[in-house]
């Protein structure tokens, strides 16, 4: 049971992430606070870990590196969980300047983090669906 590794203690949610039949566990922030942090918080990333933000509604949501201490893949999601922008492999920003923001060219209603290249490990490409449920 994927939840059974879950960080004790931690205060996010947590949601159960089905891609091309890998599964993977993401925190999920729901105070403006921990959408603020995001994975600035982490030190590293698993391969069946990630961060999932939800929206309230579906938007061109922009990300950015500064924080992070460790590349990352960002998937962007539409309503119906299919992808529909990714950037790869983003490397970590260590100060504001020349820090630049990544946003899709389509709405999308959640964005997921995951560690650099697991899209390319995975097979997720524009259109792939991903299922989810939340269960904390």
């Amino acid at each position: 049971n994927l939840a059974s590794v879950a960080d004790k203690g931690s205060p996010y949610k947590l949601a159960n992430i089905t891609v091309n039949g890998f599964n993977l566990l993401a925190d999920v922030p729901t105070t403006d606070d921990e959408f603020q942090k995001g994975l600035d918080i982490k030190d590293h990333l698993n391969e069946n870990r990630g961060m999932l933000f939800i929206f309230t509604k579906p938007a061109k949501e922009s990300f950015w590196m500064h924080g992070m201490k460790f590349p990352i893949d960002i998937i962007w999601l539409d309503k119906g969980g299919n992808v529909v922008h990714i950037e790869r492999n983003l490397s970590p920003r260590l100060t504001d300047l020349a820090c630049p923001t990544y946003s899709p060219e389509a709405d999308s209603l959640y964005v997921l983090e995951t560690t650099a290249n697991f899209t390319e490990r995975h097979n997720v490409n524009i259109g792939t669906h991903m299922n989810y449920h939340l269960i904390g």
